[in-house]
């Protein structure tokens, strides 16, 4: 149980700093403003398919917010979670 709740608060807090990151940042997307484009939607998930935890945590709040696609929740999901598992192999 203790392994699940430490999971969980790493990947809440995993959330709260990419999330953080980009408020500070003043981007409305991860590629620096506008709309994410399906070019660099494309370049994002060949990068996270190939173990790049950034760009996993960074289409996750693209499908969260609706950053150049439809919302998406289930996307969301789905990547925060690729990212939260490739961080924790770092």
């Amino acid at each position: 149980m203790k392994t699940a709740q430490k999971l969980t608060a790493q990947f809440s807090l995993l959330l709260v700093l990419g999330s953080g990151a980009l408020f500070l940042a003043g981007c409305e997307t991860p590629s620096g403003g506008g709309s994410a484009g399906t070019n660099n939607i494309e370049a994002l998930t060949a990068a996270a398919n190939g173990g790049d935890a950034e760009a996993a945590l960074q289409l996750g709040d693209i499908y969260q917010h609706g950053r150049g696609v439809p919302k998406d929740h289930v996307e969301s999901v789905r990547w925060h979670t690729k990212a939260a598992e490739l961080f924790q192999k770092k």
